[in-house]
């Protein structure tokens, strides 16, 4: 097949790569193509200016849209994420007449839940902030497109270069919550893999897929995890409950396993233990 990833970071080039190593072709765009592994066909291009938007190649069958806020506010987003994606969608229906998904990867930040409770892909949109109500009104866009879309939601992604869990146990920052606090996450390797596997469903593909490991786990029982891991001191119990309440929920990866996905890290343990270890790097 023929690829392109769009806005190729961190996970798109781990998914790229392994688009590669099963023998497909791979065309990306970032801003510095230059950063780019050498068996892709890179593309510099400012995405936030469309004039500077190569040509797809109409060949293309599998789109992968990755965006980064250009800003963290709601501007950011609405340029990075919003307008990008419809842009996007308005190229592929005029230039891909053999595109068979175009996969985004939004954010679990667009869903409700509190108190525990178990959340999957039926609960409804309910951004809480002004970026996510952009990240939902995104992926309302792109679900209307009429194009073969399915939405990646992920949760905390972690991994290589992405430990800031760790590194708050290691400066002695972090704090053990006095009230629940269950947390959701997917490793950076997984959520590349969960990208590639839903490339290759083909029209079996749903249109929503939660991306997130098996094990919510409460935030201090990471903490005192990662803690041990490190051979330091249990982090000390937080003074007062923070001012802003995180969104309290479990995420049920239950679609997404019985599409027939396999998680190499099923549970913070073995991710943890794996970034520790340093057994992969992050993407420049």
């Amino acid at each position: 097949m023929k690829v392109l990833l769009v806005s190729c970071g961190d996970v798109a080039t781990e998914a790229g790569l392994r688009f590669e190593q099963a023998g497909h072709r791979i065309t990306a765009w970032r801003r510095n193509s230059s950063k780019l592994p050498a068996g892709f066909d890179g593309h510099s291009a400012d995405l936030l200016d469309a004039s500077q938007w190569p040509s797809i190649d109409p060949g293309t069958e599998i789109a992968v849209l990755t965006p980064v806020p250009a800003t963290r506010d709601a501007e950011g987003y609405t340029r990075s994420y919003l307008q990008v994606a419809q842009e996007l969608v308005s190229r592929l229906e005029t230039q891909c007449p053999a595109l068979r998904r175009l996969i985004y990867v939004s954010s679990t930040a667009v869903m409700g839940g509190g108190n525990g409770e178990l959340v999957d892909e039926s609960a409804p949109l309910s951004p809480a902030t002004p970026t996510a109500k952009v990240l939902a009104q995104t992926e309302e866009a792109l679900a209307g497109s009429g194009l073969p879309v399915t939405i990646l939601r992920a949760s905390g992604i972690y991994g290589p270069g992405r430990t800031r869990l760790i590194d708050q146990v290691r400066a002695g920052t972090a704090q053990l919550p006095t009230q629940s606090h269950w947390t959701n996450r997917i490793h950076r390797d997984d959520l590349a893999a969960a990208i590639v596997h839903v490339a290759g469903l083909g029209e079996h593909a749903a249109g929503l897929y939660l991306a997130s490991d098996s094990t919510p786990a409460q935030l201090g029982e990471v903490y005192q995890f990662l803690a041990k891991e490190l051979g330091l001191p249990e982090p000390d119990m937080a003074g007062q409950a923070p001012a802003r309440r995180a969104a309290d929920r479990r995420l049920d990866n239950a679609r997404l396993l019985a599409s027939g996905l396999e998680l190499q890290y099923p549970g913070y343990a073995e991710g943890y233990r794996a970034i520790l270890a340093g057994t992969s790097v992050r993407h420049p």
